[in-house]
């Protein structure tokens, strides 16, 4: 009887069909792509390439180009509410002279001459084109809630000033306050609220119908602007697939 050494069994370096055979997957390196047009976001945003597999992904950094700028209303609005004042002007005029015929039984313009007159118109510009900053692109209702505003600051303005050009501040308190309600009782005055608020009224329309289109025209440039920053994603996107070596 001999005696037989075991051989130690080895594993054959041949793999029978069917067999499987554990093996790890080493994703590759990957140099971002940074796309070559103009830098126009802080921020680049990162995409990942479309139509790759998990372990071919590839990060493209893709620069946006920056929102459009809404525009307002505020410069053109302003404009027509400065222009509104010569229309305010006329009115008040006319409504003096009609106010010297009721009271006196003659019709004059002498009194535009004054600088007096144009205390009201001073402040109707003034109220006007502070409405129009507010409010900017607003609709034909704001400003016609806003005119009460503006009919109030012609009021009050106007008393005020002419108070102070009459020299209130040296009067004793008891006549400052005849004097008030003198002012307040004044047609003048009374004539250039009721004109403040018709005139900012009808040209605040005006000024409200530029601000549709204005908005609409933001809304267009908003909407032009997404479809660009699709498209130029997309773009970027294929060509940095297209151009990288796992292509």
């Amino acid at each position: 009887m001999t005696d037989e050494t075991p051989i130690p069994a080895t594993r054959s370096s041949r793999r029978t069909k069917g067999e499987v055979v554990d093996a790890e997957l080493v994703d590759e390196p990957t140099t971002p792509v940074a796309a070559s047009t103009e830098v126009a976001t802080s921020e680049p945003t990162a995409g990942v390439a479309q139509g790759t597999s998990a372990s071919e992904q590839q990060v493209v950094y893709v620069h946006l180009p920056a929102a459009p700028r809404k525009k307002g209303n505020r410069g053109v609005g302003s404009l027509i509410a400065l222009l509104s004042g010569i229309l305010f002007a006329a009115l008040l005029a006319l409504a003096t002279g009609i106010i010297g015929v009721v009271a006196g039984g003659r019709f004059t313009l002498f009194f535009v001459t004054d600088a007096r007159f144009y205390i009201p118109v001073l402040f109707f510009v003034i109220g006007f084109i502070l409405l129009v900053l507010i409010v900017n692109r607003a609709s034909w209702w704001v400003y016609i809630i806003g005119s009460l505003f503006v009919a109030v600051f012609v009021y009050f303005g106007t008393v005020g000033a002419g108070l102070l050009a009459q020299g209130i501040v040296s009067r004793t308190p008891e006549e400052a306050a005849v004097m008030f309600q003198v002012a307040l009782r004044n047609p003048f005055v009374i004539v250039s609220a009721v004109l403040a608020r018709e005139v900012s009224i009808w040209m605040g329309a005006a000024i409200a119908s530029r601000g549709r289109r204005v908005k609409a025209r933001n809304v267009d440039a908003m909407a032009q602007h997404q479809a660009d920053v699709t498209a130029q994603r997309d773009a970027q996107v294929s060509a940095a697939v297209s151009s990288s070596p796992a292509a």
